[in-house]
């Protein structure tokens, strides 16, 4: 019983230690904070998900402002 305790106690700390590093972001030495926003604020990708994020917003705004007016 005591060895199952263990091992599993084992296992939590390394999928702990493994999910902690992989959640970190990876930066470039001597790149300053301001940066690092510009370049993620430019990633065509990030481009792409806050143009569709936005049109679903307008969207669900269009569709409740409707329903209000009956």
């Amino acid at each position: 019983m005591r060895n199952k305790i263990l091992l599993i106690g084992a296992i939590a700390f390394v999928a702990y230690i493994l999910g902690s590093r992989s959640a970190t972001v990876q930066v470039n030495k001597g790149e300053s904070v301001r940066h690092q926003l510009v370049r993620m604020w430019n990633d065509p990708k990030a481009k792409k998900e806050r143009q569709k994020k936005a049109e679903k917003a307008a969207k669900a705004a269009k569709k409740a402002l409707d329903k209000v007016r009956g």
